[in-house]
């Protein structure tokens, strides 16, 4: 009895809880205002949270992501205001958008009346990869494209000092004509970056590059060797399969390499090249460990070409066909070869049309590590039906999904970049359009949870292109009741699939306005850029949070950095249309408007579930009218 009053007496409090305990109660704060907050009540706290607070927030709410290692507490605190700042703009489409393009333009090559024989009528499709090395304060982008003949590389070297952050730059340029190469047979196809561990020791980043003409190399992206050829790819001349016209190249974490032409594909081993001591590599070629033409394939149905393959782990590709009836193939390593198969169907997987082939365009491994029990090879892939489905390519698994533009819904999609598992990126195959859907997955972080309580439905409300109907919130509480789990109007119905609808974005460059997106590169899950290529043009598509001002070049820029003003389409849920009479072709079109808005107040634009350069001043009447 003594030790029970004793215990009335002193109850246990929170600052005297067991760190264990009291990290398990962070793992349940979801915003990084509540965080903040518990910090400021007291020493200890403050000490607890500088020290563990802002990992187990970070790792808890971005837990798709795939985060640097570091052992510091003031990186994972900066990680906290990137990633935040980052997902608030993702979902309130506050984007910044630029191009990059060469000074000698299109129209600069037709007041030219001599222009070289050897040169394109049209500007070459650019082939981007990028890659994010991060170490403390110091991160190192990598960016390397083809356009046309000529690889291009921007290595781009940030400094964070305290809230600043120091950008410097180098520019690089390895023209094909120097080595041989002409423009159309000799343009580049394919390009992957051979991505290293962050600052590796005695290992300098490489760039594996295919071209038109079946030529397959490793070249350095070493500032003093840039563009030096470290290692050739190709069968020996007795081999029954030739290497004619790669179609796409894609490396590994153990540094394999494999390469598709029309018909075949091919894996390659890229250890070890900088132990190459060779002044002249051009007669060092590297035989294949292994190849597989697709066409000899007698019980699989037949295909025109193949375009698009990806690595999916060490044990298996995917492949992409154009026109089959099993468009999509899986690769799997043996000791003997590559063994081909088909993934199994989804059981609802719609009919053929009058039994015609079908192509897939676009491949995407999906990491769900990060989701319970998920494991397998999990793949995005774009059909010319306007679908993107997600499946496991072992079986047809219950986490199957497909998506689907709302609005353009029988375009197909040319290529595909994720940021984890809260969105993917996918370029029209039609025209300069991005389109952004939503996984709709689970997420740990709505940056909506941070913003003031409030009886009124979240505005504007969207205007999707498909006939649905509002959702129904019978409830109109004004404030949160986190003890009783019960949250107000505004914050239940914001976190609705309804009120966070995917989007259309057209790239505002009226030159380029025919050309479709051909690819798609982000440098990390923790980059604020993704590019795009298009015909003779790089797009550099950036979240607002993120934009530096300051940037030293140690030379003349290679491209001309131009900002273009884009137009956003809200386009729905995402989901798969089955009837397409229920498509409304009137939706709304936003364009982005920089000259800044007066009136409304700071609650009503921050309340807005767009960013401000898409806000209409007139909207805020619906804010005014709703109780708050």
């Amino acid at each position: 009895m003594e030790s029970l009053s004793a215990l009335n007496l002193n109850p246990p409090k929170l600052d005297t809880l067991p760190t264990d305990i009291l990290l398990i109660i962070l793992g349940y704060l979801d915003t990084a205002r509540s965080i903040a907050h518990l910090g400021a009540t007291c020493k200890g706290l403050c000490q607890l949270i500088s020290a563990e607070g802002w990992r187990v927030f970070v790792r808890t709410c971005f837990s798709s992501l795939r985060l640097p290692e570091s052992n510091s507490a003031e990186e994972w605190a900066r990680l906290a205001r990137v990633l935040t700042a980052q997902s608030r703009d993702w979902d309130r489409r506050a984007f910044v958008f630029h191009s990059l393009t060469p000074p000698e333009t299109r129209e600069t090559r037709r007041r030219n009346d001599r222009r070289p024989q050897t040169s394109q009528s049209i500007p070459g499709n650019i082939i981007v990869d990028a890659h994010l090395q991060s170490q403390g304060h110091f991160d190192e982008e990598f960016v390397a494209w083809g356009a046309g003949e000529d690889v291009v590389a921007r290595i781009q070297r940030k400094k964070r000092k305290g809230q600043a952050t120091l950008i410097s730059e180098d520019w690089h340029l390895c023209k094909g004509s120097e080595n041989g190469f002409v423009a159309g047979k000799g343009d580049t196809t394919s390009i992957s970056i051979v991505k290293t561990s962050p600052f590796e020791d005695g290992r300098d980043m490489s760039v594996v590059v295919g071209r038109a003409n079946g030529d397959l190399r490793l070249l350095s992206m070493d500032h003093s060797t840039f563009g030096r050829t470290l290692m050739r790819f190709r069968p020996s001349p007795a081999s029954p399969i030739h290497q004619h016209e790669i179609r796409a190249v894609d490396v590994d974490s153990s540094n394999i390499i494999a390469t598709s032409t029309r018909e075949s594909v091919w894996l390659y081993p890229a250890q070890n090249h900088d132990q190459v001591q060779v002044n002249d590599t051009e007669d060092l070629f590297i035989d294949p460990i292994t190849t597989a033409c697709l066409k000899d394939s007698q019980q699989l149905s037949s295909f025109e070409f193949i375009r698009s393959m990806k690595i999916l782990n060490k044990e298996t590709l995917a492949v992409a066909l154009n026109r089959s009836f099993d468009p999509l193939r899986v690769l799997t390593v043996t000791p003997t070869g590559l063994d081909i198969s088909k993934p199994a169907r989804n059981l609802d997987e719609l009919p053929y049309i009058d039994a015609s082939p079908r192509t897939v365009r676009a491949l995407l491994p999906v990491d769900v590590r990060s989701i319970a029990s998920g494991y397998g090879n999990v793949i995005l892939s774009s059909w010319d039906d306007g679908t993107i489905r997600l499946q496991d390519l072992r079986t047809p698994s219950p986490v199957d999904q497909i998506y689907q533009d709302n609005f353009e819904v029988a375009t197909p999609i040319n290529a595909l970049i994720s940021h984890g598992l809260e969105r993917f990126v996918a370029g029209s195959a039609y025209s300069h359009m991005l389109k952004i859907f939503d996984f709709r997955w689970p997420r740990g972080y709505y940056h909506t949870d941070s913003l003031p309580c409030t009886s009124s439905r979240p505005y504007p409300t969207p205007r999707p292109p498909t006939i649905i109907d509002e959702p129904e919130c019978y409830h109109r509480r004004s404030l949160c009741n986190h003890l009783f789990g019960y949250r107000c109007r505004w914050h239940a119905l914001s976190r609705h699939d309804f009120y966070r609808p995917n989007c259309n974005i057209y790239l505002p460059f009226r030159n380029y306005a025919s050309s479709p997106i051909y690819s798609l590169a982000k440098p990390s899950d923790i980059s604020p850029v993704v590019y795009a290529g298009l015909s003779g043009l790089l797009v550099e598509f950036a979240l607002k949070s993120d934009m530096h001002t300051a940037t030293v070049s140690n030379q003349p820029p290679l491209y001309t950095r131009q900002t273009g003003k884009v137009a956003v389409l809200e386009t729905g849920d995402g989901s798969r249309i089955l009837d397409v009479s229920k498509c409304q072709r009137v939706p709304e079109i936003r364009r982005q408007s920089f000259s800044g808005i007066e009136g409304g107040g700071i609650t009503a634009r921050r309340q807005h579930r767009l960013d401000e350069a898409l806000q209409d001043p007139r909207e805020w009447q619906e804010f005014k009218a709703s109780p708050i």
